[in-house]
Order: C-alpha cells, then structure tokens, then sequence
C-alpha cells in the first residue's frame, strides 16, 4: 500500500481518515490533493504517480472501492457559518470532527419565519432561503474554510447543510482515450450507491460542445461545466489499457473553484473495457505505444454503396411497374418513393406527394400480389403501408395503374402487413391498435370486393403471433413462427404457438420503430409512440425448402451500461438455419457501417443471385451529436457469407428468395 499526501498532516485524525481510505482500497494506490492547513489558498498538485510502464502490476481497486471513496466527500452534516473574510471566504464549525476535507461541498440556507400547525398552532418549522454553496478548501480540527458561491450574501450565522438525499455528480471523460465501457462501468455503480445521482453522460457531453473550446486543464472551465450541468462535483475519469489491465486515473474536482480535491490512480478490477491496444498490424502501428483504439470487429464490406437524399425507414422490393423488372420501394417515414437504385444513385419513378403526407407516420411497409391485374389497378404488386395520422392507424394501399401510382385502399383502421402464406399465396392481413400495447385481438384477412377492401376471417394463427415482429415460416411439414421477443431475443414457435425456441443472441431492442421520434434521438416522444420489432427475412433453399435460413439484425450501444443513454456504434446482422431441431446462427456480418433501419433481400441484376439490401442512416451518440439533424442516409448491399451460400446452393443453383413476407422471387 502507497499513498502520496500533499500538505501538512499533523492531526491523528487526518491518519485515522487516510487509514480509513486505505481500507476502502485495499491495495489501491491513490494520492490526495489536499490544501495546507495553515494556508488560505491550496497548494500545488503533487505530480501523477509514474505511469505502469513496465507492465509491473502494483496495486488495484474495484467500483465499489471509488463509491467508498466518493462518499466521503459528502458526509451528511449539519452547522453554522461563525465568519466571513475577503474573496468570499467563509469559515464554518466543523472540520476533521465531521470528516470535511478540501473539496466538500455544503449548502449555505438562512433561517426564516416558523410556520405552525393549523389546527395547533405549534410550530412545525421555519422558512429556508437558499443562499448558495461553499466549497471547502482547508480544514482544522474543529473548523474548516471554504470558499463561497451563490446568489446571495453569506453572512454569520447563516446555516449548512449537506442533506442525506442524493447527491448530483457528473462522469467526464478526461480525454478521447476514456474507455466507454470503463465509465459505464463506473456510472452504474455510482449511480446504484444509494448517495449519489450522476449526470446523463449525454448532457455533459452536449454540455461540452456548446461550451466550445477550452481544456478540462482549466479551473475556470471546470467550474463553468459543473455550473451548466448543475452538478455539486466533477468526476474527470481517464483510462489506460496495459495488456488486459485497466489504469484508471481519477480526479474529483470542485465544482466551485475547479481545484483537485483528490485524484485517484489504481488498476481497476471487474470491468470489461471496450478499447483495446493497437496492435502490429493496424494503421497505426507506428504510433506511440501509449496510443489506444476501439476494438471492433472486422467491418462487412458491401459490394455496393449508394448515398440517398433521405433516411431509408423501410425497404422492399417488387414488379410494380408491369413490362419492367423488379424495383425498389423505400420510406422516409412519412412518403413512398419507387425507383432504380444505380452504381451511385437512386433514378427515381415515382414519389408521394398527397396532401396528407405531411402528417403520416409509417409503420411498416410490405410489398406483393393481393388482387389480380386489371385496366384499373394494372400492377403485378401492391405496396401496404401501414401507417399513423394522429395517433390512430391511418393505413393505405397502393397501386400503379399504368400512369401514376395511386392509393386503391386508404384510411384503414388498422396495422396492415402483406404475407405470403403456406399455400404460396400472398394476403393482405390486419390487425387492430391496443390501448396500452401496440397489437388488440385477432388478426383478419382484408379481402378485395369489388374497389375496396374489407375484413374476411380470422387468420389461423395462435395468440401469441401479431401482425407485426413476426414472421410465419415452413420448417418440416408444419407452419410455425418466428418472433422478436418483447426482451429482444427471436423466438421460435410451433403452430400450436408453444415457444420451441430462444436465441442466446441479445438482439437489441433498438431497432424499435417509432411512430413519434426516431429511436436513438434522446429527445422526448411525443404523445404517442408505437414501437414494432425489427424485420425478419427469410430464404428458402431450393433442394431444402424444409431448412429455411432466417436473417435478422441489431444495432450495437456506443455503451450498453447507460440505462439512461442510447447512442450507437454500428449494426450487425445474423444468419440462423433450421437444422430440422433447433436454430443454429449460421453466419454475420459483424460490423455494418451505421445505424441499420431495414433490411431487405433482392436479386444481383447481372449475376440473379440474392444480395442483402440494407438501409442506413449515420450513427448517433454522443461523440457525433450533429448526426441527429442528418437527412441523408445510405442503401447498402452485401453479399451473402460463404457459409449462407453453401447452405442455400448445395446444387450449385440460386436460392428461391423470400424477400419480407412476400414470397419468393424465382428466376430473376
């Protein structure tokens, strides 16, 4: 055990409390910066502990062991200001006896009038007004001085307190090096203390960014940031990966002066940091071995990226247009666009452009055949949208007649899907809105009569399938079912509706599809949201229609530990295969570049094999806040892996495809 204490430490007590800190630790390294007794000002911060440069591993500490350490600079007290000196110094009447040391902080509040019991008459209490804080900067035995700040005018006999209630700190990160999972880390344990309340690592980082330039060097900027974040201190955490140690160096600073009260530097156990060193064959291998990077998988690369003037909300594909081949169908969340997507564009066919655009809210969309070509509705497809206006389902279909495409269905009252059934025929089916949950009741077939649609029978289906987030498959001899789980695992279910299946895979959660908001906006949702779970997708081997493969995806947390923070690294997305007894993941691609919002399967227009149409929009977190106002999104495509391949193709031939619930697309 080492410890390094800068300024006079005369008094038995101080060692009683640095011996207390040592069991805090363990055998945590830690130094104090801490102001001399006898001065009014504090003294210079003692220089860092030598970084641990030879690998030797000298001591270490867990969160458990910072929560303790933190508590002590807010011991729950109470006293009286006895006298104010110059440059807002105040001295109060307690020290060491309470355990005050440079960088507490208490409230300053002056007494008022009593108020009394109504009925009584007896006095229950006085009136406080708050006066400010005073952060404490040298401590005696019986007594402390601190400097003020507030509102007001401290005066004597003015009272403190630092009340047993929460206590607002906030975590920053002391350099671009901080390891996110690290503060995350620190964070929940902080939080979970039952003494302290922590800062939205989102405000402090949007804090930082208005506050423009300046250096967490500065006392002045501290102060500014603890004061813009409201917080009582400022917890700057910087982090250091040596082989598989985590150094952490810590500094709690006040947030009145901004000075050092205490800085921390100790290898942290029982955390998994998400950075890693740079190794010998990366870009950077010639650059200081102190320098670090996030350690993320290897990126998917697509065979084609074409940049869009809007965010892909949802994909499709079909024969829209009679006399053509397939084409694309997209949403930007409130309008259908159809077109060509080009080597480096988009050539676009059509775009909605009805008056009540503005005020829709997609859901979903799928596209497939639902009624048969006519003069009127001449298309080979149709395209469903299901869609919000007001917070009550607004849905609609379309169709293209020749000239324009135009809506053959609207104001339906209902969630819409188009689904390709067991029989190989493709339905229109519906589903009603809950009143505290997305999906009410049975789920029907909507069945065309004559220039409209209206409710047929019950589907079949059991209870536990809704329209939406589920996606019926053949696996054998029997219809079963696949589902996004409300904890966000896939499921597997028999016809009878009995769960033969739970990926150990977490997918997320985050590729919710809200109907006010965009999902990782941290900005609050309007009065309503629906939130549906991602796409499923499935292709169907030719010589095996019996072992279907079952494509879904997750976008990963930039820091999962944050229950209070969504912000994103990239997206990913998994293969499963029916074995015949269970779901195997058969392949992945491991990092995708941005937010995914859908996915969709469609065939290479020279080679006709399938490819993995995903779409798009930048990553937000907390490191690119500007993200959030982009308008611009991405359509990607992507081979399928090896492994998917050989599964699909054991006779050397393309798959049938199964793009959404539409069905197959064969001999494209």
């Amino acid at each position: 055990m080492t410890s390094i204490l800068n300024g006079s430490v005369a008094s038995m007590k101080w060692r009683r409390f640095t011996a207390t800190l040592a069991c805090f630790l363990g055998s945590a390294v830690f130094s104090f910066c801490l102001a001399d007794r006898s001065a009014a000002a504090p003294p210079p911060i003692a220089s860092p502990i030598p970084a641990l440069s030879s690998g030797v591993v000298e001591t270490t500490a867990r969160a458990r062991d910072v929560v303790n350490i933190l508590k002590t600079f807010y011991p729950p007290v109470e006293g009286h200001v006895t006298e104010i000196g110059p440059g807002g110094q105040v001295t109060l009447d307690h020290g060491e006896d309470v355990g005050f040391y440079p960088g507490t902080m208490v409230m300053i509040y002056r007494p008022g009038p009593a108020f009394r019991d109504f009925y009584t008459g007896i006095v229950i209490g006085h009136r406080e007004e708050k006066v400010g804080w005073v952060e404490v900067r040298s401590v005696e035995s019986n007594s402390s001085r601190g400097i003020f700040r507030g509102t007001g005018t401290v005066r004597s006999g003015d009272g403190y307190r630092l009340p047993a209630s929460l206590v607002r700190i906030a975590l920053v990160p002391a350099s671009r090096y901080a390891d996110l999972a690290v503060m995350s880390h620190l964070t929940r344990a902080i939080g979970e203390s039952g003494r302290f309340t922590v800062v939205d690592p989102f405000r402090v980082d949007l804090a930082m960014r208005k506050m423009g330039k300046g250096s967490l060097k500065d006392p002045a900027y501290r102060v500014a940031l603890a004061k813009n974040l409201g917080a009582q201190g400022l917890v700057l955490v910087d982090t250091t990966l040596l082989g598989d140690q985590v150094v952490i160096d810590l500094d709690v600073d006040g947030a009145i002066t901004g000075e050092k009260a205490f800085t921390l530097h100790t290898i942290l156990e029982g955390v998994h940091p998400l950075s890693g060193s740079l190794t010998g064959g990366s870009l950077l291998a010639g650059a200081s071995p102190d320098l670090h990077a996030a350690k993320l998988p290897p990126l998917s690369v697509p065979v084609r990226t074409v940049k869009i003037p809007l965010i892909p909300f949802f994909l499709g594909e079909g024969r829209l247009i009679p006399g053509t081949g397939p084409v694309t169908v997209l949403s930007d969340g409130r309008r259908i666009i159809v077109g060509t997507i080009g080597s480096n564009r988009i050539r676009t066919h059509y775009r909605e452009s009805d008056a009540r655009v503005p005020g829709n809210r997609h859901v979903f969309i799928s596209v497939g055949p639902v009624i048969p070509p006519d003069k009127d509705h001449p298309g080979v497809e149709q395209v469903a949208v299901t869609n919000i206006v007001g917070g009550s389902p607004d849905s609609y279909v379309l169709d293209y007649d020749g000239k324009t495409f135009r809506r053959i269905a609207k104001h339906l009252p209902w969630y819409i899907r188009i689904v390709r059934l067991s029989d190989g025929k493709s339905r229109l089916i519906a589903q009603r809105m809950g009143v505290n949950k997305a999906f009410l009741g049975r789920i029907h077939f909507l069945r065309w009569k004559l220039d409209h649609f209206e409710k047929g029978a019950a589907v079949p289906w059991p209870k536990v399938i809704t329209l939406l987030g589920t996606q019926p498959v053949r696996t054998g001899t029997q219809d079963a079912f696949l589902k996004i789980a409300s904890d966000n695992h896939l499921e597997y279910y028999d016809s009878r509706g009995d769960l033969r299946f739970k990926s150990p895979i977490f997918l997320g959660g985050y590729s919710n599809h809200f109907v006010f908001g965009r999902p990782h906006a941290l900005l609050p949702v309007q009065s309503r949201s629906v939130r549906v779970k991602g796409r499923i997708l499935i292709l169907t081997p030719d010589k095996d229609a019996g072992r279907p493969v079952a494509i879904v995806y997750k976008n990963i947390p930039m820091s999962s530990g944050f229950g209070n923070f969504q912000g994103f690294q990239y997206g990913q997305v998994y293969f499963y295969r029916w074995t015949g007894v269970n779901w195997v993941l058969l392949g992945e691609l491991t990092r995708v570049k941005n937010f995914i919002r859908d996915i969709a399967i469609v065939a290479d227009r020279k080679t006709g094999q399938p490819l993995l149409e995903v779409g798009t929009e930048p990553v937000f977190n907390f490191m690119n806040i500007q993200n959030l106002i982009v308008k611009e999104g991405s359509v990607l495509f992507f081979a399928l892996p090896k492994e998917v391949r050989q599964a699909l193709e054991p006779s050397g031939k393309s798959p049938a495809l199964t793009n959404r619930p539409e069905g197959s697309r064969t001999g494209r």
